[in-house]
Formats: C-alpha cells, structure tokens, sequence
C-alpha cells in the first residue's frame, strides 16, 4: 500500500472516530449540556489532519465550549447552524500554525464534509434540547393551570354544597315554622272542638281529623329532620350521627353503633359533605347489604377528619360496581363529591363479608 493512500485511509479513520463519538456523546439524555460540549469540542484536533496544533469550539445561543488551545486565527473552518427559532450556532476548528495549502486554505475537502456533518448532529441535538424545554415550560404551565382549576373546583363544590344545604335549611325552617306550627293549631282547635261534636253526632269524624293532623305533624317534622336536622347545627355531626342511627334502628331494626371521638371543629363544607354522605351511605346498606350491624366511627387525627361506617352485610364486588354505579349505588358520587373538596373515599369491600367505607377530608379549610 503507498504511503498517500495510507495517510488518506488514516484520515477518514479520524474523521469516522469523530463521528462516532460525537454521535454517542449527544445521544447521552443524563448529561449535562457542559459535559456534553466539552467533551465534543475535545474530539475536534484528533480529527483534522494536524491535532497538535489544532483548536476547536462550539458555540449556540449566547454559550461558548472550546479547547483550552483555541484563539482565532488567519487559519479557521467554520461551518453555522440555525434552529427553527431563528437560533444561531456554530462550529470552528483553527490552526494555530500556517500549514501547506491544500483544498480550502490548510484545509481538506473532507474536513469540510465532516465540520458539516458535525454542524448538523449539533444542530440536532440543540433543536431536540430546545423542543424538550418548551414541552417541560408547557407541561409546567399546564400543571399550574390544573392546580388553579382543581382549586377552583373544589372552592365551587364547597360553594354549591353549602348554597345547597342553605335552600334545605330554609325549606326546614319554613316547614317548621309555617306548616308545622299551623298543623299544631289546627289539632288544638279540633281538640276544642270535641266536647260539642260529641252532641252534635261528630265526634268520630272530629277523632279521625285529630288522627290526621298527628300524622301530618309526625311527617312534617321527619321531613324537616330529612332536609336539615336542627341537630347538626346545634350540637354537631358527632350528635346528627347518633340521631341517625336511632332513625335507621327504629324505622327499619338496624343495630347502628356511633363512636364520636372528634374533638375538633369542622368547616360547614366538611360537616355538611359528611352528614350528607353518612346519610346516603346508610341508605345504601339498608337499601342493598342485608346487614344487621352497622358500626359508625368519626375521629380525628392530626389535621383530617375520618368518618368510617362499616356493616356485615353482603358485600359485593367493588369493580362490578363501578361499572354499574348509576343503576345501584350513590357510593361513588359520594367519592367525585368528596374529591372536588379535597378528601377522600377508600371502600373495602368483599361480597359475603360486609363493606368498609371511610371517608377522610382535612379538618378546617378555608371558608368559601
């Protein structure tokens, strides 16, 4: 082999050494942009046909990465790349000696080829660098959107409850006030009445009136206690869950158990969000499980508020419910409601051992 035609396949040998590695080292996702450019601009003399008085170095966008040689000098390649932003680079290999004239100045056309192709795995690398930032800045203002919106929701959930538990109160208050109290007057007048209908021949007719104005009372008073029971404004929830029980016990012979261990005020929401649920969830067990215990645990600890209830009732599988939580069962609405305030539903369930539901939310929040 003649020794031309040896230093040439010496030469390409340099330039695919360069290639290969700068290739490697810009594919490395778990480096820094420093360490990457730095060690890139390190590949650069060993590359050009006289390393040892060779410089080199990489600049984009306002950065700079050279070889502690490099000064510009009468003898330099230069080849330019531009991002889609309008974002300038590029790379320069000097000689820091005068060197023979060859193709272009002291340089190959080879080396010409290779800074090019270097130019373009750079630019590469940049663009891709560039597109990853504008994803993470996306992908962070999309997240600080979600964190405003989802507590924006949740300040709206807490509103719409409350506006709503406000329309049944006043409801209440009106049955009480207006129905009720005109019910009572109404049974003390026929009660009034009585002696004189006896001679009158009325008073089975005035006895059947005095029946049913009781029943109107009693119904108009559990509807009041349905829609907002006095209870849970005047003594708290721990209290509205015990009236509860006795409800659930002597309507349908339910065996209800309530532990109030809570010590700590709660928000409206909470205390409203939870009466609600509680409600809806002993509904659920007398409605579906066939159980003949229910236990109903509130406490507190630390900064949350846990309300568990629990039955030995039937059970049923937990997937399969899902799937047909609009035909059957309140639970999951229960679970989205709970959510939008920030609290959280965690249901233990097996069919034939009975059903776990506990609730969690943070103590106080901020008043909506």
């Amino acid at each position: 082999m003649s020794e031309s035609l040896q230093h040439h396949l010496q030469e390409r040998v340099k330039e695919l050494t360069a290639l290969h590695g700068a290739a490697r080292l810009l594919q490395n996702p778990e480096r820094s942009l420093d360490e990457v450019m730095h060690d890139v601009v390190r590949l650069l003399p060993p590359a050009w046909q006289y390393p040892t008085v060779t410089g080199g170095r990489i600049s984009c966008d306002g950065g700079f990465w050279a070889t502690a040689n490099f000064i510009e000098t009468d003898w330099i390649q230069r080849e330019e790349f531009t991002l889609r932003d309008g974002t300038t680079g590029a790379i320069e290999v000097a000689y820091l000696e005068e060197r023979p004239t060859v193709t272009e100045g002291p340089f190959l056309d080879e080396e010409r080829d290779l800074i090019r192709s270097l130019a373009e795995m750079l630019r590469a690398f940049f663009q891709h660098r560039a597109g990853d930032a504008e994803l993470a800045a996306a992908n962070e203002r999309l997240e600080h959107q979600v964190v405003a919106r989802t507590a924006a929701l949740r300040k709206l959930a807490a509103r719409v409850c409350l506006a709503e538990e406000r329309e049944r109160r006043q409801i209440a208050e009106q049955l009480h006030d207006h129905l009720g109290q005109g019910l009572a007057v109404i049974k003390m007048r026929l009660q009034n009445l009585r002696g004189d209908a006896v001679f009158g021949g009325h008073d089975d007719a005035i006895s059947d009136l005095i029946s049913l104005s009781d029943q109107a009372i009693r119904y108009t008073r559990g509807l009041t206690f349905e829609l907002s029971p006095p209870v849970l404004y005047e003594l708290g929830l721990g209290s509205a869950l015990d009236w509860l029980g006795e409800q659930a016990q002597r309507k349908h012979g339910l065996k209800v158990k309530v532990k109030d261990t809570l010590r700590t005020p709660l928000s409206d929401e909470i205390k409203v969000m939870f009466w609600k649920s509680s409600r809806e969830l002993l509904h659920n067990v007398i409605k579906h499980a066939d159980a003949q215990k229910v236990s109903i645990r509130l406490e507190g600890k630390r900064s949350r508020v846990t309300l568990e209830i629990q039955d030995d009732g039937c059970g049923f599988d937990l997937e399969e419910a899902r799937h047909k939580a609009g035909e059957r069962f309140g639970l999951f609405s229960i679970e989205e409601r709970l959510h939008q305030l920030g609290g959280s539903v965690h249901i233990e369930t097996v069919p034939g051992r009975g059903t776990t539901v506990r609730l969690e939310a943070e103590i106080s929040g901020d008043e909506p």
